[in-house]
């Protein structure tokens, strides 16, 4: 498959791939079936029921990463453009672990796990930045584990806006899937919201918030 000067921009500009050799790469992506493939709005990228063993990327669009429980659909994260999934359930027999779907019409780079174990074996710095991806998959679900068991609702927010590691937030998902993700209720979050906000740790414009002083709002709620 030829793919886009443009595609190619967007996956070797992704950490994975950085000091990679490119020539190398492509001819690996060609050889083993790599490929782009576009998805119409809620379509599953990924699922526990899937039997292809891949990892994709996103070029184009947004996709919703949920846990598979039909019956209470929690929303994990986001997934924008350059944004990989997949990565840390290669080279496992047991099932995905969490439902992916288009959020909106996108466009996923598809990379079997023949071409990741390929790259791996010749390419050592594609090796160390996909040992460097797992360990922060690590450190993101420890610190989940942390906001889902941290007390209070205040405590949880805090924790949950600080690993994001930005200044500037903008809420992508509805106040009820935050509430989920966090395990409180909708009245409780909005009381965390506007408590951090009257202490001063966060500014508020619709759904886009400033982190004021991160490591103080940390301090705070305990």
């Amino acid at each position: 498959m030829v793919f886009s000067d443009k595609d190619l921009k967007i996956i070797f500009e992704n950490r994975l791939f950085t000091g990679v050799d490119r020539n190398q790469a492509v001819d690996i992506f060609e050889k083993y079936g790599c490929k782009t493939v576009e998805y119409t709005d809620g379509a599953v990228l990924h699922c526990p029921e899937c039997n292809e063993k891949s990892a994709g990327l996103i070029l184009a669009g947004k996709a919703v990463v949920n846990t598979p429980d039909p019956s209470k659909k929690t929303l994990l994260r986001f997934l924008s453009v350059g944004e990989p999934y997949g990565i840390a359930n290669l080279f496992s027999n047991a099932p995905y672990v969490s439902i992916i779907r288009a959020h909106g019409a996108c466009r996923v780079f598809c990379m079997p796990e023949t071409a990741v174990r390929c790259l791996l074996e010749k390419d050592a710095a594609f090796l160390y930045h996909y040992l460097a991806f797992l360990t922060d998959r690590i450190r993101y679900l420890n610190r989940k584990i942390g906001y889902l068991t941290a007390g209070s609702a205040e405590r949880r927010l805090a924790l949950y806006l600080f690993s994001l590691g930005k200044e500037n937030v903008k809420l992508d998902a509805s106040i009820s899937a935050l509430s989920d993700l966090l395990d409180v209720g909708r009245a409780s979050l909005y009381r965390a919201f506007d408590r951090l906000t009257e202490d001063g740790y966060i500014r508020k414009e619709g759904r886009s918030f400033t982190l004021l002083d991160p490591e103080g709002m940390l301090a705070a709620y305990r």
